[in-house]
């Protein structure tokens, strides 16, 4: 195991940074016939920032020397020609250009290296990962999310950027109120081509809810493309110890004003996880040893379609319809014995068979309109959501007693969930004098959730009666509304940013089986949010970004962790919510550089107040573990992040990057003072190799070093993943072979030591994949009308 994740490190380590150095580009025009062209205006603009880096007129060819490792974009204009518009990057190598101008149709080829979207870019307070090469080497959009640089995600769906609090989980800008693990289901159940990107935000403005004390991570789902009438059809088999087969089709037509989209995939899949786990239910005497092997296979139906219509050149309406239909079952055995410490003779032997069946069902709806007030960037945009989720869970099973010899017990119930959310939202942006720019909005968001079930217990003769401890009703509903004001301004080089929310809370939960139990949270709050940012220097040619940023969040109780009934794991352990939980209190504050729009350094706090977890009680007179939440008291994040690497735009480009993260627990855990200090480290890396021009190699892998994750202490762990995409068929059709954790080192070794739980394990899931992935692109796109053509606008400012 620590050779495997010694290689692993090794391979995080082993990139090298190039430096920035002028090289020469060499631009070549002829015409249609191959003469060269004569007259010709050329501007050379350097990007982000637009520079006028060169203008002149010249025939046929000129030399120039440049930047490397810089985006620029290259405008020609010729009489009775067509413009040439090129956008391009150049790494640190000399490349040349070819054009052809026409008198009508432009037919224009690059001979050398053309723009690449970087793998990461900061904007703001936000940074923004390509989700295309992740998918390369993925089954799911969970997978790609586990593989995005920066995000951590436990086996039972939680994300985190912190090693603290979970991040708000956005899908098209949209939270979904459901449970980690429902929402996890939900992205397995995605295709991994369908996501577009991930966006990451630590430290969301008032433009965002509030309840996003650790971040928001948004998930941004492919639409169709509007030009042409278009689609792709992939396939893909991947085998570990079981496989998965997933196949889907995408349409996609545009013509002008209207445009529409459809996608449909399938997936049938198997997974299972394997848990080997000791608690001391005794300090003196004894411990429970379990081992559990569970498997999940499932089916899946996913459909998604849209339409957009453009009215005018200002205003546009959009509707967006998914659906996901999933059915899956898990089979879980589940062997117990309880030992004497030190004799280590066998006192009770038990073993416990539970199968699960389950639907479920989520449909996502969304209206959304936009009016350009002006082409300065003012507008304004509202959205309106429906959100249907629901499942429906069978459960069989039966405890046996080997010893001491007893009758088995068996069991069966039914869990029905019902939820619905719906969403408005308007916001208005608006570019004022002197640079002024006015962020302002109104959103309301209602969330009711049913949840029922009914269990039985069989001891014998097969007669049955009801299980009151596990049989239950509950309802809850949650109602939140917010308005919030923020202004930027731009002066001597600092952009400031500072806002403010007012969010009003109306939660109200009641439990009507086996007994009434109602809650409710009633409050209004204000939360305030500052970016600063500001130019620091340049380096090799590129600016240096500082960012300053504080605000405050808050982080509610949700459903799953509120409902007070117990949901039986097995005969050992139960989870169950706490209906007196209160929310939680963050103050963030973080400091932060990016180069060419490239995050390179952070430094950041977390002060929490109230701070809930997931912990693990133990009952000292049935030895039974109940799962549950529980604030705890206060806590202190400290972290630190670093990334860097080659840009993309050559053969080789990589990132290597890491954070460390140190805790500070202050507070109560099961009625017992809790002091408690740990520090974690992340290390992740992305590689990527055009061997040919149609032949690339990506390499994705991480280690996690003392991991926390709800204070259970994690061992090392990492994993490593590769991919080799070639392109077929004139790049119409793509082959993806790919190998997830080569090195089946992505497990999760654990312990916990907190109040009167003394426990530790491993838990392995299927992690290690081969597979191939096949894609094929169909259509074409409509001939470009010359009279609409947009034209290049020459940045008016030289620096």
């Amino acid at each position: 195991m620590k050779i495997k994740l010694f290689t692993v490190f090794f391979l995080l380590v082993c990139c090298l940074t190039s430096l920035a150095q002028k090289v020469r580009l060499h631009v070549i025009v002829t015409d249609e016939k191959n003469e060269p062209v004569q007259n010709i205006t050329a501007v050379l603009v350097q990007l982000p920032d637009s520079v006028l880096i060169f203008k002149k007129t010249f025939n046929g060819e000129f030399f120039l020397d440049v930047n490397a490792n810089t985006r620029y974009v290259l405008n020609m204009s010729a009489a009775r020609m067509q413009d040439f518009i090129k956008a391009f990057f150049i790494n640190d190598t000399a490349i040349t250009i070819k054009a052809v101008m026409a008198n009508k149709v432009s037919n224009m080829e690059t001979v050398t290296i053309v723009a690449k979207k970087p793998l990461i870019i900061q904007e703001d307070d936000k940074t923004i990962v390509d989700a295309e090469p992740l998918a390369n080497s993925s089954t799911n959009a969970y997978e790609v999310l586990e593989k995005t640089p920066g995000i951590i995600t436990d086996q039972d769906g939680n994300v985190y950027l912190s090693s603290t609090n979970t991040a708000t989980v956005y899908i098209n800008g949209r939270e979904m109120k459901i449970s980690s693990a429902d929402l996890a289901s939900l992205l397995k159940s995605l295709p991994a081509g369908s996501v577009s990107k991930i966006e990451i935000l630590r430290t969301p403005s008032a433009k965002f809810d509030a309840a996003s004390s650790g971040g928001i991570v948004n998930i941004v789902l492919k639409k169709g493309i509007k030009l042409g009438t278009n689609g792709s059809f992939n396939a893909g088999y991947f085998q570990g110890v079981y496989s998965t087969k997933t196949a889907g089709i995408n349409i996609n037509k545009g013509s002008g004003k209207f445009n529409s989209y459809f996608s449909y995939q399938f997936t049938e899949r198997n997974n299972f996880e394997e848990i080997n786990s000791e608690r001391f239910i005794s300090r003196d005497s004894s411990k429970l040893s379990q081992q559990s092997f569970t498997t999940y296979p499932g089916t899946n139906n996913y459909i998604s379609a849209g339409i957009d219509i453009a009215f005018s050149t200002k205003l546009n309406f959009g509707y967006d319809l998914r659906i996901s239909n999933n059915s899956g079952k898990s089979d879980a055995l589940n062997n117990i014995d309880i030992n004497n410490i030190y004799s280590q003779a066998l006192l009770a032997r038990n073993a416990s068979d539970i199968d699960n069946k389950n639907n479920t069902l989520f449909i996502g709806s969304n209206v959304s309109a936009k009016y350009k007030i002006d082409t300065i960037g003012s507008e304004w945009n509202t959205q309106f959501d429906y959100n249907y989720y629901r499942n429906r869970n069978l459960q069989d099973y039966q405890n046996l007693s080997y010893l001491p010899s007893r009758s088995p017990v068996l069991g069966d119930g039914a869990n029905n969930n019902n939820k619905n959310f719906i969403v408005f939202k308007t916001d208005l942006t608006l570019k004022l004098p002197r640079k002024y720019t006015l962020e302002t909005g109104f959103k309301t968001s209602i969330s009711n959730s049913n949840n029922s079930a009914t269990y039985f217990k069989d001891t014998g003769n097969n007669v049955k009666f009801v299980d009151a401890f596990q049989t239950n009703s509950f309802r809850y509903k949650e109602n939140i509304s917010a308005a919030y004001l923020q202004v930027s301004k731009s002066f001597f080089g600092f952009i400031i940013k500072p806002g403010i929310r007012l969010e009003s809370t109306d939660i109200n939960g009641r439990q009507l089986i086996p007994k009434d139990t109602t809650f409710s949270i009633k409050r209004t709050d204000v939360f305030p949010y500052l970016f600063i940012s500001h130019k620091l220097f340049k380096l090799f040619g590129f600016p240096l970004i500082g960012n300053a940023i504080y605000r405050k969040s808050i982080k509610r109780p949700y459903y799953e962790v509120l409902n007070p009934f117990p949901r039986y794991v097995d005969q050992y352990l139960f989870d169950v919510g706490n209906p007196g939980l209160k929310p939680q209190f963050t103050t963030n504050y973080e400091l932060n550089v990016s180069f060419n729009d490239i995050p390179v350094l952070a430094f950041g706090i977390n002060d929490t107040k109230d701070i809930f977890s997931n912990v693990t009680y133990q009952d000292n007179v049935t030895k039974v573990a109940y799962r549950t939440f529980d604030n705890l008291g206060k806590n202190k994040e400290y972290y630190f992040r670093a990334i860097g690497g080659k840009p993309p735009g050559g053969k080789y480009f990589f990132y290597v990057g890491a954070q460390h993260n140190f805790n500070r627990y202050s507070g109560f855990y099961q009625g017992l003072p809790l002091e408690y200090n740990r520090g974690s480290w992340v290390f992740f890396m992305f590689q990527e190799l055009k061997a040919t021009k149609t032949l690339s190699v990506n390499m994705q892998g991480f280690i996690r070093t003392k991991g926390l994750q709800n204070l259970y202490e994690l061992n090392t762990m990492g994993g490593l993943f590769v991919s080799v995409n070639k392109s077929i068929l004139k790049k119409k059709a793509n082959i993806i072979v790919s190998v997830s954790d080569v090195f089946r080192t992505n497990r999760v070794g654990f312990r916990l030591q907190q109040g009167t739980v003394n426990a530790q394990g491993t838990r392995v899931n299927d992690t290690r994949k081969a597979g191939i992935t096949i894609r094929y692109n169909f259509g074409f796109k409509p001939k470009e009308k010359e009279d609409k053509k947009k034209m290049f606008e020459t940045p008016v400012e030289i620096n």
